[in-house]
């Protein structure tokens, strides 16, 4: 039985392997945790029932353009006529410099300072939820699990994980001067680095895939 639930995702039934997988890959490339210092700028000026009302909103904008960018990627990479294999490769190297510069406390972030006095409607779509919850890192991911997912069982395990992904990110917000409060500046930046160095991992994995995808098609070799 549990043989069964560790196989290859490809090989027709239900993948505990990948189900944790995929997970752990969102989770650290959606990265509430590090995110908490810049939400508590962003929203240090609202009330706190403005706090919750936006962080609500986020979380579900967030959540909903992951899942449609993550159902539709595929096809839209088809019909331009681009190899997934290209993706997996070119997603893997985008994310792995995004770990790199979560190992060395350098994440890109836009700027703030313009976006604090627009309507909270306003923030919470951008850059609460886009790019900072789901953005490029979040959507190359969730596109790439989605192909490797394979059969059905695991394309809705992948789903289902991103729903829980969001449903913990919104239990830290809800929490954001406790989390900040426990974790501290320090334990912040700690937090953010372990998993910068599991997104590293996880994107080596993505390149390597995508690149044997390719030998086994013939494009290389």
């Amino acid at each position: 039985m549990v043989e069964q639930l560790l196989h290859d995702p490809l090989s027709g039934d239900f993948s505990l392997v990948f189900a944790i997988k995929s997970f752990v890959a969102l989770f650290v490339i959606v990265d509430a945790i590090g995110i908490v210092p810049i939400y508590m700028s962003l929203l240090s000026n609202y009330t706190d029932e403005d706090k919750r009302a936006m962080v609500r909103m986020a979380v579900r904008i967030a959540a909903m353009v992951l899942l449609v960018m993550t159902l539709i990627g595929n096809l839209v990479f088809r019909f331009l006529g681009v190899e997934i294999f290209s993706f997996k490769i070119a997603g893997g190297i985008v994310l792995l410099i995004i770990s790199i510069e979560m190992l060395f406390g350098r994440r890109t972030r836009m700027g703030f300072s313009d976006v604090l006095d627009s309507d909270k409607e306003d923030i919470a779509v951008m850059p609460m939820a886009v790019p900072l919850l789901t953005g490029p890192g979040a959507i190359t991911t969730g596109i790439i699990l989605f192909e490797e997912a394979g059969v059905p069982i695991n394309k809705l395990a992948l789903m289902v994980n991103i729903l829980l992904v969001f449903l913990v990110s919104y239990q830290i917000f809800k929490r954001l001067d406790l989390v900040y409060k426990v974790l501290g500046r320090v334990g912040t930046k700690v937090a953010t680095r372990i998993m910068g160095l599991m997104l590293a991992a996880i994107s080596v994995q993505f390149i390597i895939s995508g690149i044997a995808d390719a030998i086994t098609s013939g494009i290389i070799g």
